[in-house]
């Protein structure tokens, strides 16, 4: 069900431990070629909607699967099984591991901090915000993880054409992160003009440039 893929850092230095990125689906190419000094781990669910959404619910469209609501059950073979068993086996900085995906997976990634706390930052790119009861689980449930850093990008045109509660997108995700920062959560938030599956080039270089600066310790702002 679940394909772990791991991508080693080009050259290891004797002595030096590096920094770990935790992804949900495959890596884009471009995406992979500016992370290669660093330990990837990526995951490809072949039940990614059960895998990366958080609660039960049915699909919006005749020809997909409803959404399992699995999040919980893979979070504990991530965090509880996978990760120890990489910091025992290779040599990554356990204060350096991130977590991050795109869609659902970005989705998943933001509601690991009500429960898990090994990530010292969140990448989200086009998390899908919209999912239903997501703000409203923000709202009332404590996060665990109050010293991990948040980074998330949405598209202001990514529910165009899309059904409810899909075309609630651009507003869903600035919904979110008002709640978040309300509750004191360390954010950058930007939003560019592309819908859901455009521009994914340049939105992958960015989002790489902006996860080498946050685990090199060489960000500015």
């Amino acid at each position: 069900m679940r394909q772990y893929s791991l991508q080693l850092p080009q050259e290891l230095e004797k002595g030096k431990r590096y920094p770990l990125l935790l992804w949900n689906d495959a890596l884009p190419e471009t995406f992979a070629a500016l992370l290669s000094d660093i330990f990837v781990l990526s995951v490809v669910s072949s039940e990614r909607t059960a895998d990366f959404s958080p609660w039960p619910q049915p699909a919006f469209r005749a020809d997909a699967p409803p959404f399992a609501g699995k999040a919980d059950a893979y979070h504990r073979e991530l965090f509880g099984k996978k990760l120890p068993e990489l910091l025992a086996e290779h040599p990554i900085d356990p204060g350096r591991v991130a977590y991050g995906g795109y869609s659902l997976g970005g989705l998943a990634a933001v509601y690991s901090i009500f429960h898990e706390t090994a990530a010292c930052a969140i990448f989200s790119l086009c998390g899908s915000f919209w999912y239903p009861g997501f703000a409203d689980y923000c709202t009332r449930t404590a996060i665990r993880n109050t010293n991990c850093r948040l980074y998330l990008q949405n598209g202001r045109r990514e529910g165009e054409g899309h059904p409810s509660p899909l075309c609630t997108a651009g507003d869903a995700a600035q919904q979110v992160v008002g709640i978040l920062r309300e509750k004191g959560v360390g954010l950058r938030f930007s939003m560019d003009d592309y819908g859901h599956h455009d521009g994914k080039e340049a939105r992958f270089r960015e989002l790489g440039q902006q996860i080498r600066a946050v685990l090199f310790g060489n960000e500015s702002g």
